[in-house]
């Protein structure tokens, strides 16, 4: 990535500090001290006209690449050297994107485990810094997982201090997350990366943690990434299931990593038909997965929500994933952190069932309240304004969780995930009596 200079005069910058200072007390991790050291960087990271993302591949060994462009003919080459020699180079996909920009999308396969690679590519025809990129174990991986970085939700997202701010926190949290676990697989975001959709501003901020650079992310489609093409335009995620009613953002996919299954909801799309579409497409190209793991930004079973409250996501997607035997559903929305019981056709279940975990804001930009009583089902809750993240470690025998908040790195929430995944197949009947089993308890 090319390195900037940036010049900003003192008098800027006491006075963007002392803007960002007054406001940014309550919802972030970091102290004042670390707000004044990235504040001046800001620049920089607007300068980049080309930041890259990495996500997840279709399964384990594969990485894909995706970044914007005014430049046509950009290249892409990856080396085990990082002097680039003996690099291969590979054919950069490319359509139109919002503003005029280049969509370029590069998939790189048959990455060995444990080995580390190098890559660069052209930014608007200057090659790039070359930066480390390696595949994990497939076996007692651990995935992070987290949501609502949300990057201008915390003021007027028009104001360079509230961006400032927001992205400072969402780097803050990236950069705890990865020291305690150096070794994770890959990141999970719950949605809303942007406050707007169409934001290259807050696009680049997000994109801004260095360790994201070497880190893929699978990104999820928020109600605030919906409407406009610029999340599908830089997300090169793999396996996407092509939806009646699917938005410009883009549409549900899945993907692999050992033997866990992951599938990735827009749950801004409430037609039930390509929600089944997409889980069906999932678990009949991978049906013996060991575990199953949605990925969906609203909760069917929020802890916002009390006992006898209405909630079209828990009529609607819980009675899908009852049916394909979801054993692990994270999602995000409501800005606070929270765990449930084992659910099943909208109780808690007497046997197996599907564990739904909702992760607080990524950045310290907003959060809600919990209601004066938690519902039933909810078995842990946490909305202190402060970020938070959950590491998901994976084993043959269950899926362990732990929490933390990212000011104390306490750890605030602990749980395991044991195994419900089935050979069962779903049909629409099925789903259906599921869907009025849910009916039925929400009365």
């Amino acid at each position: 990535m090319k390195k900037f200079t940036a010049v900003i005069t003192l008098t800027l910058v006491i006075a963007l500090l002392a803007g960002i200072a007054a406001s940014a007390e309550s919802g972030y991790a970091y102290g004042e001290s670390v707000l004044n050291e990235f504040a001046p960087g800001w620049t920089a990271i607007q300068a980049d006209e080309t930041v890259i993302s990495l996500t997840p591949g279709a399964c384990q060994g594969e990485i894909r690449f995706g970044w914007l462009s005014k430049d046509e003919n950009s290249r892409f080459m990856i080396s085990e050297s990082s002097d680039m020699s003996a690099s291969k180079e590979i054919e950069v996909e490319t359509s139109g994107a919002i503003d005029g920009y280049i969509s370029n999308k590069v998939t790189v396969s048959s990455l060995e485990e444990g080995k580390t690679y190098f890559y660069s590519y052209t930014e608007n025809g200057v090659w790039s810094e070359p930066a480390p990129v390696s595949v994990q174990n497939d076996e007692d991986f651990t995935v992070l997982y987290v949501s609502d970085a949300q990057i201008g939700r915390s003021g007027d997202e028009t104001l360079e201090e509230v961006l400032i701010r927001d992205t400072c926190g969402w780097n803050y949290t990236v950069n705890k997350m990865t020291g305690r676990y150096s070794d994770a697989a890959f990141v999970i975001s719950g949605g809303d990366q942007f406050q707007s959709p169409d934001s290259i501003t807050q696009m680049k901020a997000y994109l801004s943690p260095e360790a994201l650079r070497s880190l893929p992310v699978a990104n999820t489609i928020g109600n605030h990434d919906n409407g406009a093409t610029l999340y599908g335009d830089i997300f090169n995620n793999p396996n996407e299931v092509k939806e009646l009613f699917g938005d410009e953002a883009g549409t549900g996919y899945y993907y692999t990593y050992g033997d866990v299954l992951f599938i990735t909801v827009n749950s801004n799309n409430n037609f039930l038909f390509d929600t089944a579409k997409v889980l069906k497409s999932a678990v009949k190209a991978y049906p013996d997965a060991k575990w199953r793991v949605v990925t969906m930004h609203h909760n069917p079973y929020s802890a916002s929500l009390s006992d006898g409250e209405y909630s079209e996501e828990r009529l609607l997607f819980s009675a899908l994933y009852d049916c394909y035997d979801i054993d692990l559903v994270l999602s995000g929305h409501d800005h606070l952190y929270s765990r449930t019981e084992p659910m099943y056709a909208g109780k808690k279940a007497e046997g197996e069932g599907t564990v739904y975990v909702q992760s607080s804001s990524a950045s310290g930009s907003n959060y809600d309240p919990l209601p004066d009583e938690l519902a039933s089902f909810t078995v842990s809750a946490f909305d202190v304004r402060v970020p938070t993240y959950t590491a998901l470690t994976f084993t043959d025998g269950a899926i362990t969780g732990t929490t933390y908040r990212t000011d104390t790195d306490e750890i605030i929430d602990s749980f395991e995930v044991k195994d419900n995944t089935s050979d069962s197949r779903a049909d629409i009947f099925s789903v259906m009596i599921s869907m009025i089993k849910t009916l039925f308890s929400m009365i």
